[in-house]
């Protein structure tokens, strides 16, 4: 009998971060809200809403991490301990990525039509936040499934949601114009989790190729957002740039690992690379 999702502690904890979710856009939506600091001209407004989504983040990582390690799959593997005197935890963080990132990325993305689409931006980014973390939590559990069309099945739904959420966090970035520092770190920071992700074929996967690899998608990720920051292109086009150059570099990238890349597939996707471009670019004239 195949085991399926628990669903009785998925829901409920996709409805606490989709409350904390409407907590802020209600908080940020108040003309009164005082609760704002400002470090520098460069830096954006700290507020209380980055500390209710830091918690977020925390309560939905958590709870990944027990779905994880509830499944039978887990039960018997060595993971990776957190060091000292808490080395009897086990923790699994490559499922926390995604979950993590979904929070932050809608949140950041649907924030940006907050004053153009008011009411329907908050709906909207309590919807897509909770039907995102529902199929990411989901295809989380099937992963892990012995069968392995099944995994097949849930690893393609676990890239579409990460490029996705890549979308919405460099257009995000795209769009708050910082200087070129700023812009290229917030873009490594977003790029790296994502690609550690994609890129990781175990929980415990930490080798040194596999770092070298996030390093360089990194690199070039914050290269490129710091560089097309002077294109004065709308933040959607810039974000659909990224994220079609974060395809064509985690696909590359698979295909090296896999042993299965060659001259075919670097052309195929290069080819893809370069109609995106031209097609974003053509619309910007």
């Amino acid at each position: 009998m195949k085991l399926t999702p628990r669903f009785d502690r998925i829901l409920p904890l996709i409805s606490l971060v989709v409350l904390g979710l409407m907590v802020v856009f209600l908080l940020e939506s108040n003309p009164d809200y005082p609760l704002v600091a400002r470090i520098s001209n460069d830096l954006p407004v700290i507020s209380v809403a980055w500390f209710i989504i830091a918690l977020l983040v925390i309560i939905i990582s958590t709870g990944a991490d027990l779905l994880a390690k509830a499944h039978p799959a887990l039960e018997h593997r060595e993971l990776l301990r957190l060091p000292g005197p808490l080395s009897k935890i086990e923790i699994v963080p490559l499922f926390w990525v995604l979950p993590s990132a979904v929070v932050v990325g809608s949140f950041a993305f649907f924030r940006l039509f907050q004053e153009t689409l008011q009411g329907t931006a908050f709906i909207l980014v309590l919807i897509v936040c909770g039907g995102l973390l529902l199929g990411t939590l989901v295809a989380q559990h099937y992963v892990l499934d012995r069968d392995t069309e099944v995994r097949d099945k849930a690893r393609i739904g676990l890239q579409a949601v990460a490029y996705l959420v890549a979308f919405g966090m460099f257009s995000a970035i795209a769009n708050a114009h910082y200087r070129m520092i700023f812009t290229g770190i917030l873009a490594f920071s977003a790029s790296v989790p994502l690609a550690y992700r994609l890129l990781a074929r175990n929980v415990n996967d930490h080798q040194r190729p596999l770092s070298l690899a996030l390093t360089v998608v990194g690199v070039v990720i914050a290269e490129a957002a710091a560089m097309l920051s002077f294109w004065p292109a709308p933040f959607l086009i810039v974000g659909t740039l990224l994220t079609a150059l974060f395809y064509v570099m985690m696909n590359l990238l698979h295909h090296a690992q896999a042993g299965t890349l060659n001259r075919r597939i670097g052309w195929e996707l290069g080819l893809v690379g370069a109609v995106v471009f031209v097609i974003l670019t053509a619309t910007t004239l």
